[in-house]
């Protein structure tokens, strides 16, 4: 394996670049926010917002064109895509924004221009990967950054693809690897993508391969997660002119192609946060009507919430399995209405341990605050029925995870209770507190 940081030791400024070692210090709260117990009685509307991970990709496959693509959606967008757009418009794509549209003024595959700082991607993962990967298209050093959960999230598997393509790259070391500083160009070649913890990395080279000159053969090993987000990648890459196909064989080979946008794109909601609805309306007993829930093929494995219960409410059900081997995001708030309701098994949700938190442990132990009995499994939770929740009598400690935060949230409006990092639900949903008809203050 070449050495990463041959390449950047020839830069000027650069010849003393190391790798830094974080250690573990205590965890940042970022601050407490009190809610107070609610009588809810009247139906409610909630709207989702739009679906951050359709929006993200048509956000770099539109920067790659060269016209101008409108993206429509309805609610409002998170703070992820927010992450992403942003640091597009450091490599120069012009992004103009309004309430239910944004128009990407495309500037083709070589267009993108050496940014001036940092790349900051925020709490998205998908912006990292995503951003990563196109930087090191780029002849010159990138660095990109992420909040503090998102420092945790380590990718050897797509800094392994930088390196096998002839790019160059350093990270930190220990619990936090980011920034990640690259230095491309990336070559035509051959990798290993491990798809067991994740399918980004896949979607990731596939759409960067416009900008590249030859095939890439990919050999796929572990067991595929997320395979829909995988698929979702090449059915956008589709619309845009690309031939590649995704039936997880064990090998692929990409190819690049002249990226064409539609001129206007329809972004549909994020299904899964339909959760924290059904999960509200489990708490008080209330009607929610979801006013632009998306079709079932737009759904990335969150139409289980309507179809794994053969079309009745989950917490209305018998005790049931459920795997979430392609909707891991679903975890923390399914595993409240379970145990609201009639209890059951998650499964195939081992990759949940590498998100914003180990989404395991610690919807477990965020439940548990509530007075909700999980048992953790390798990959997933065993949950007891028939539970009701009670006000915690210490912080609730939500990681700077946004749906532990979310989920916590719903349930903190029937008992009462305070929750660490305010605002983080925005990487998602910003109209998220308004739903809940309470501050955030």
């Amino acid at each position: 394996m070449a050495n990463p940081l041959a390449g950047l030791r020839r830069m000027g400024g650069l010849e003393d670049w190391q790798p830094y070692h974080a250690v573990i210090g205590r965890e940042a709260t970022g601050g407490s926010v009190p809610i107070q117990p609610q009588d809810i009685t009247a139906p409610i509307q909630w709207q989702l917002a739009p679906s951050k991970s359709h929006m993200i990709r048509w956000l770099l496959l539109a920067a790659q064109g060269e016209k101008d693509v409108a993206l429509n959606f309805s609610g409002t967008p998170g703070e992820d895509v927010e992450s992403m757009a942003r640091c597009l418009d450091q490599l120069g794509v012009n992004i103009e924004k309004s309430e239910s549209q944004w128009v990407i003024s495309g500037v083709g595959v070589n267009g993108f221009k050496r940014p001036v700082s940092v790349l900051n991607c925020g709490n998205s993962g998908t912006a990292l990967r995503l951003l990563t990967i196109a930087a090191a298209r780029l002849n010159y050093p990138i660095m990109l950054d992420g909040d503090h959960t998102l420092r945790r999230r380590h990718s050897e598997t797509l800094l392994h693809i930088l390196e096998y393509l002839g790019a160059q790259v350093s990270h930190g070391t220990g619990l936090e690897s980011l920034p990640y500083l690259v230095h491309g160009p990336m070559e035509p070649g051959e990798v290993t993508l491990d798809v067991s913890r994740s399918s980004q990395p896949l979607s990731s080279l596939l759409l960067s391969m416009p900008a590249l000159e030859g095939e890439i053969r990919v050999n796929l090993a572990g067991q595929g997660v997320s395979r829909l987000h995988a698929q979702l990648s090449f059915e956008l890459a589709g619309k845009t002119g690309s031939e590649n196909q995704m039936d997880w064989r064990p090998h692929i080979n990409l190819k690049p192609w002249i990226v064409e946008c539609p001129d206007v794109v329809e972004i549909p909601s994020d299904r899964s946060l339909e959760a924290f609805s059904i999960l509200y309306k489990s708490v008080h007993n209330i009607e929610v009507e979801v006013t632009n829930l998306p079709s079932d093929e737009d759904s990335l494995g969150a139409e289980i919430l309507a179809t794994c219960a053969g079309g009745q409410e989950l917490s209305d059900v018998e005790e049931m399995k459920i795997d979430l081997r392609d909707s891991n995001d679903l975890l923390p708030p399914l595993a409240a209405i379970l145990a609201l309701g009639n209890g059951g098994t998650i499964t195939g949700a081992s990759h949940a341990r590498h998100k914003e938190s180990n989404r395991i442990e610690k919807t477990s132990e965020l439940l548990a605050q509530f007075g909700l009995t999980t048992t953790p499994t390798e990959d997933g939770l065993e949950i007891e029925g028939g539970q009701s929740p009670s006000a915690p009598n210490e912080l609730v400690k939500t990681h700077a995870d946004h749906r532990l935060w979310m989920t916590a949230a719903c349930l903190a409006t029937k008992v009462g209770a305070t929750l660490s990092h305010p605002n983080c639900y925005a990487v998602s949903d910003p109209d998220f507190i308004n739903k809940l008809k309470i501050t955030s203050q």
